[in-house]
Parts: C-alpha cells; sequence; structure tokens
C-alpha cells in the first residue's frame, strides 16, 4: 500500500506542473477545424505521465518484490525481462516521436513490427503459440506460424484502440474494461488495480481538457495490455478462451473493419481520418457523458452476452452485429435529417 500512497503524492505533484511539462517536451494537439475541434491547444503527455508511474512501479516490483507487472521474476528466463522493457519503451517512444512528428501509418507499422519482433525473438513467453475457443473441441496450434501471429495479434490489438480513440474519455474507457477484466481473472491482482487508478487519473484530466493520452499513451496502455493478456494466458493459464479477447474488442473492432471497407470502397486512403467514426455519430446527436455511457455499454455488452447466452459465439457475434448495425443506419440517418 505504501507505493499506492506514494503515487498518489506524487502524480499531485505532476499535476501542479503539466503545463511545464508539456512546454518542456513541446508535446501540444492544436485544433484544426475538421477533426480536432477543441478549442485550445492541450498537452499531449498522457504518455508520458503514465511511463513516468510505470517506471516507479517497474522499480518498486523488481527490487522489493521480485515481480513485473503481476508476474514473478524469479521464474523469468534470460533476457526476458530486458525483452518486456524493450517492447514497452520502444513503443512509447515511437508514440512519443508520432505524437511531435506526425508519422504516416506505414512507417509506425514498420517501426512497430521490429520492436516486437525483436522482443519476441528475445522472449518466447511472448510468442502465442495455440489458443482455445469454445466452439472448437480441440486448441489450435499455429507451429511454423506462432511468431507472425503473435506480431498480428499485437499490431490489431494497438491499432483498433488507437484507431477508435477520438473523443475525451473514450479510450480510457476501453482500457477499463480490459484491466478490470484482467483484475478479475487474476483474483485481484495489485498491478492490475494500480492500473485502474492511473486510468481513471487519466480520464479525469481527459475529460477536463487538460491532456490527451496521444500516441504515446495509447501504445503503452496497448503494450502493457497485449503483455498482460499474453502472459495470463501463457503463463498462469487464466484465459481459458480466446473468445473473451475477442468479443472485448469487437466494438473497436467493428469500427476499424467498417470505416476501411467504406474508406476504401469510396477511394479514400483507409488510414486518412474523417468524421464517420462511431463517436463522431455519437457526438453529433447526443452529449459527451450521454455519447461516452453508450460506448462503455457497447463495450462490456459482447462478453455480458457471451456470459448470459452460455458461450454461444455465433449467436452472440450475430446478435451484436445487429444492435451496431442498427445503431450507425439509426445515426446516419437522423444526420441526413
Amino acid at each position: 500500500m505504501i507505493v499506492i500512497f506514494f503515487l498518489i503524492f506524487f502524480n499531485f505533484l505532476l499535476l501542479l506542473n503539466l503545463t511545464y511539462i508539456s512546454q518542456y517536451f513541446n508535446l501540444f494537439d492544436f485544433p484544426d477545424g475538421k477533426l480536432k475541434l477543441h478549442k485550445k491547444k492541450i498537452p499531449t503527455i498522457g504518455g508520458l505521465i503514465l511511463i513516468i508511474n510505470f517506471t516507479i512501479i517497474f522499480f518498486y516490483q523488481v527490487v522489493f518484490v521480485k515481480e513485473f507487472l503481476s508476474f514473478d521474476i524469479k521464474k523469468f528466463e534470460n533476457f526476458e525481462l530486458f525483452s518486456l522493457l524493450i517492447l514497452i519503451y520502444g513503443h512509447l517512444f515511437l508514440g512519443l516521436y508520432d505524437d511531435k512528428h506526425n508519422l504516416t501509418a506505414s512507417k509506425k507499422i514498420f517501426f512497430s513490427i521490429t520492436i516486437i519482433l525483436i522482443s519476441i525473438l528475445l522472449n518466447k513467453n511472448l510468442i502465442i503459440t495455440n489458443f482455445s475457443l469454445t466452439f472448437i473441441e480441440n486448441r489450435i496450434f499455429f507451429g511454423n506460424l506462432s511468431i507472425i501471429f503473435t506480431i498480428f495479434c499485437i499490431l490489431i490489438l494497438m491499432n483498433s484502440l488507437n484507431f477508435y480513440d477520438g473523443i475525451n474519455g473514450q479510450s480510457c474507457l476501453i482500457f477499463l474494461v480490459f484491466f478490470s477484466y484482467l483484475l478479475l481473472k487474476s483474483d485481484l491482482n495489485l498491478f492490475y488495480l494500480i492500473c485502474i487508478f492511473l486510468i481513471i487519473m487519466i480520464m479525469f484530466l481527459n475529460l477536463n481538457n487538460m491532456l490527451f493520452l496521444g500516441d504515446s499513451g495509447i501504445y503503452l496502455l496497448s503494450i502493457i495490455l497485449s503483455i498482460c493478456l499474453i502472459y495470463e494466458h501463457n503463463i498462469k493459464s487464466n484465459i481459458t478462451y480466446a473468445d473473451e479477447i475477442f468479443f472485448l474488442l469487437l466494438l473497436p473492432g467493428f469500427d476499424l473493419v467498417r470505416l476501411t471497407i467504406s474508406r476504401s470502397l469510396n477511394s479514400k486512403n483507409p488510414f486518412l481520418g474523417d468524421r464517420n467514426h462511431i463517436h463522431h455519430l455519437l457526438t453529433s446527436k447526443f452529449s459527451l457523458k450521454l455519447s461516452n455511457f453508450i460506448l462503455f455499454t457497447l463495450s462490456i455488452l459482447p462478453i455480458l452476452l457471451f456470459v448470459f447466452f452460455n458461450k454461444n459465439f455465433f449467436l452472440v457475434f450475430f446478435i451484436f452485429l445487429l444492435i451496431y448495425a442498427f445503431l450507425i443506419q439509426f445515426l446516419k440517418s437522423s444526420d441526413r435529417k
């Protein structure tokens, strides 16, 4: 508990110096009147605030608790801790550079693949070699394709969550859902509880236009989430079925697929933003608070339906697809009136 009280005090000091930190690193997001409709420049130091906190947590864990994230480092193999640090800090610096210089999508994907590949070549526990699905009796093994599949999964999670970010509070809510899921799966592990505390703090600041997560924040939380999901599956076996992860990611996944197809059919670059995301459609009709409430409800609905319908994958997928399609059609038809 000492580390929690220290983090509260330390973050209080950080909050008093938000403007100075932003100016020192020159990390701001400026309104453009198109996609960015905030009225003044906003610090994009969410990732920086988070990594300062996580660095303190990592130091405390490794030195005093002999853990890293929520895992026992005494069981780590050679270079395992080093590989995880490369993965985490590599993506943090990639995000910070992108926040400042606005990298192209192809460059971000290239550097991200490079960082992931180096990390998993140093650490076999990061490789997803197999998983189970509720509707298939036997486990699915990937054999020689395991490394490619692992890179694909991490990229999909990171980019769908980054793609999903668009209004204040939105990304924090989806990360809250994921880390709450991990907290329940891990018998209330303290690390996940601290993650939830930090996300709530960032969400409060974000909702009050005091800072944005930025790509650095999204990448950092996404990569820590990826590591935790893989390790909870590979090491602790707390995650039994991949269906659960699939359904937690279903809302941002649907939006990613819909917009990619829509932009491609209209001869537009699928990586260039527009105001056709579900969050933009919601905020054009409802308040920010109500929009976030709807998004939060939609985020947890698939997993709740999955439990309610006794893990019937196809039924839940079809029901949620209908709900999503109906909502998008309703919001678009309302805009035309």
